[in-house]
């Protein structure tokens, strides 16, 4: 009996263990979906309404996270402006049903935003220090893209062929850079899909058919490749991409 009670409890102790280890590698994550960041509600650290996180401006090709953009609408999503500020300066509440952002209630309120039809290609410098880290300043010749105008393309191999679509980012905050994309592939209307983290390194930007609006992702891999490839649960999205498909593409000038 008291043997029995010796391996219950050296059970037991592995098992909280276990889930204890669990729970510090998902808290030391770094990785974040851009799913969960976008149209996500913006407050101060009081707890007020700021706005909402509108989207994410990434530098091309290198996937460097330049700013976010913080929308002042109101709690319905009513009028409010756009601002460019550093991505660093958001963090997740500790409920992690919103993020906050170190600022007054008022600080925006005369103060003008940037035209919803002209993004920014960096962070306005009166921003530029928010949340006590340095915003990130691309050079001048950057291409500054919106994280919402690429999820959504298509991914492709040279020859054409579909590959899958994009889902989202995978988006380590320390390094603020995308380290993949989230490909769906297969399925019904998303229902019953694959999905792969493609490495960011491995996809190139452009136009198959050399028409500025027709741009994909381009990796060079045959449809075939992901029929007898694992992929990861939707629900639960891995820390990197899949360094398996590196090979299949090489980063080049977009």
């Amino acid at each position: 009996m008291k043997t029995f009670v010796s391996l219950l409890t050296v059970a037991v102790v592995v098992a909280l263990s276990s889930s204890s280890t669990r729970a510090e590698e998902k808290k030391k994550s770094t990785v974040e979906r851009s799913t969960d960041l976008i149209n996500r509600v913006v407050v101060n650290r009081s707890g007020d309404h700021i706005g909402y996180l509108e989207d994410l401006a990434v530098e091309l090709p290198s996937g460097r996270i330049v700013y976010a953009a913080l929308s002042t609408k109101n709690a319905l999503g009513l009028g409010g402006k756009l601002y460019a500020l550093p991505y660093s300066a958001f963090r997740w509440s500790t409920d992690r049903k919103s993020l906050v952002l170190d600022v007054k209630k008022d600080q925006f309120d005369n103060v003008n935003g940037f035209d919803s039809k002209s993004w920014p290609t960096h962070v306005e410098q009166r921003w530029a220090k928010i949340g006590g880290k340095s915003a990130y300043m691309p050079p001048k010749d950057a291409k500054v893209a919106r994280v919402t105008s690429l999820t959504g393309m298509s991914i492709k191999n040279e020859r054409g062929d579909n590959l899958g679509k994009i889902q989202g980012f995978g988006i380590d905050y320390e390094k603020e850079r995308l380290v993949y994309a989230a490909m769906a592939r297969g399925g019904i209307v998303g229902v019953g899909a694959k999905y792969f983290a493609i490495p960011w390194e491995a996809l190139n930007l452009k136009s198959l058919d050399l028409r500025v609006d027709d741009r994909c992702f381009v990796l060079n891999a045959a449809p075939e490749t992901f029929e007898d490839r694992e992929g990861f649960d939707p629900n639960n999205w891995p820390e990197r991409g899949n360094e398996r498909f590196l090979k299949f593409g090489k980063k080049t000038e977009k």
